[in-house]
């Protein structure tokens, strides 16, 4: 792994099969791609966003290594009224998919959650997901 598109490439191509085989019916959308309507969504989405904190060059060699720090923020959304049966099955479903995976050279390490925030009859549920690669 060598750029941080490769590593975004590497994320996604793992999630998406992912999250679609174990909830066919709740959409994932991914950074700034596309305008949830909210009225015509269905009861529940996943929003995805990968985001790079940090960098540090390794050592001090003519061609030195570097290790890149960041995380996938994932951010449930679910509609208010309907439970929190669901969406903690979502929210486990996240952890177990996610938790200390290898993605190629990309490991993926212990979710921790986020805020709950209820806004215009939606309760988004985040959690974070630190990732690390070698370049």
């Amino acid at each position: 792994m060598t750029t941080r598109t490769e590593a975004r490439d590497a994320i996604v191509a793992y999630l998406d099969p992912a999250w679609r085989t174990a909830f066919p019916s709740v959409p994932i959308f991914y950074e700034n791609t596309t305008q949830v309507e909210l009225d015509t969504i269905g009861s529940a989405f996943l929003q995805a966003e990968i985001n790079y904190d940090d960098s540090q060059r390794l050592d001090i060699d003519e061609d030195p290594h570097s290790q890149t720090w960041g995380n996938v923020s994932l951010r449930l959304f679910a509609k208010e009224g309907t439970g929190t049966r669901q969406v903690l099955l979502m929210q486990d479903t996240i952890e177990g998919l996610m938790k200390y995976r290898k993605l190629g050279g990309l490991t993926l390490d212990c979710p921790t959650p986020g805020k709950k925030i209820p806004k215009d009859g939606w309760t988004s549920y985040d959690i974070h997901v630190p990732f690390q690669y070698f370049h």
